[in-house]
């Protein structure tokens, strides 16, 4: 969920989904057609086959579910906060592109994964709260309802000054994930995009759920938005695919170094790229690329078990650490001028 410091005006890039962005449609305008607005989906894809048009205060599911503030997007959704008219609870409702709804694995994996018996690691994965569609100008779109989840591990980095977390909570969150991995592969699946982003911080149920809309709003700010604007003047009326206001994604979580052992349990999300490699023979990764696994690269094998094992082996790192396993960042023009020219170096 889709980073921060609680300060609304400083929030970074919640998009704990962008690296599918390649299953999503290629399809762009020849120009830009609306004004620039940061920290938010991108626009354009507000278009036939894109996001669904969606707004705080929607209510959704035959009005079960009513949207309260926003949690995050990617390439292929966005992903709401909502309240549970029929359970008083709060859940995150996620919105699939059209083009995404019918080929995405994430519902039906994660109500297999959850009608299997419990194991050591099954507490990681998300319950599946609720699957429905909804109907817009931009197509159908499968929504998919799980618990909320306060922040990724990568918020919890880059909202930290120092980007650590405290030794005790890193260690308890590797095991934690380790456990994770090992049965979903006991169950035949590889995640296929394990990263920081991917794996969010709980949300203790008793801390949010007895909150009412305004004491959530009280308590962590109310949602913000800005209008969108057509570039040439014309009025938005004229584009029914997208909402008159885009809402810039809330922070909900706490830095790194301020999680106590106790408040570490971890959500493991986004299975848009989880495959059984006895079913599927997939021989290529979209996750983050500098943490594709090698045969992905340099080899014409599979992906199986093995990949995860690496994605797996360079987030723990990461957790550990403060800094990634591997960076890749272009030199400035006066280091590169002694070469001949730009490179793109990895590693420090």
């Amino acid at each position: 969920m889709s980073t921060f410091t609680p300060l609304k005006s400083e929030k970074s890039n919640r998009n704990t989904d962008a690296s599918n962005a390649s299953r999503t449609s290629t399809i762009r305008p020849s120009k830009q057609q609306y004004r620039l607005v940061e920290d938010v989906e991108d626009l354009h894809r507000y278009c036939p086959g894109g996001y669904h048009p969606l707004e705080i205060g929607d209510d959704l599911n035959k009005g079960r579910y009513r949207l309260v503030d926003k949690l995050g997007y990617g390439g292929y959704s966005t992903i709401w906060l909502a309240r549970d008219l029929h359970r008083a609870r709060y859940v995150a409702v996620k919105a699939i592109t059209a083009d995404a709804s019918t080929s995405t694995p994430e519902a039906s994996l994660l109500s297999s994964l959850g009608n299997s018996p419990p194991g050591l690691g099954s507490e990681i994965i998300p319950r599946l709260l609720g699957e429905f569609w909804i109907s817009g100008p931009n197509g159908k779109h499968r929504c998919v309802v799980t618990p909320p989840a306060r922040m990724s591990l990568f918020d919890g980095k880059e909202a930290s000054n120092f980007g650590l977390f405290h030794l005790d909570v890193a260690r308890s969150i590797v095991a934690r994930l380790i456990r994770g991995v090992a049965f979903l592969h006991s169950q035949d699946i590889v995640h296929g995009d394990l990263h920081l982003g991917n794996i969010l911080v709980q949300f203790p149920r008793e801390v949010i759920d007895p909150l009412s809309t305004a004491e959530l709003y009280e308590k962590y700010g109310e949602p913000y938005s800005e209008a969108v604007v057509r570039l040439d003047g014309k009025p938005l009326s004229l584009s029914n695919n997208i909402p008159a206001r885009v809402f810039i994604p809330s922070w909900y979580g706490v830095r790194s170094n301020d999680i106590t052992l106790g408040e570490e349990k971890i959500l493991l999300s986004d299975f848009g790229e989880s495959f059984n490699p006895h079913e599927t023979a997939r021989f290529s990764s979209k996750t983050l690329p500098l943490l594709q696994p090698p045969e992905a690269r340099f080899s014409n094998e599979p992906l199986s078990f093995p990949s995860d094992v690496w994605t797996l082996a360079c987030t723990i790192w990461e957790i550990f650490g403060q800094r990634p396993l591997f960076e890749a960042f272009f030199a400035t023009p006066d280091r590169a001028s002694g070469s001949g020219g730009p490179r793109n170096c990895v590693g420090d």
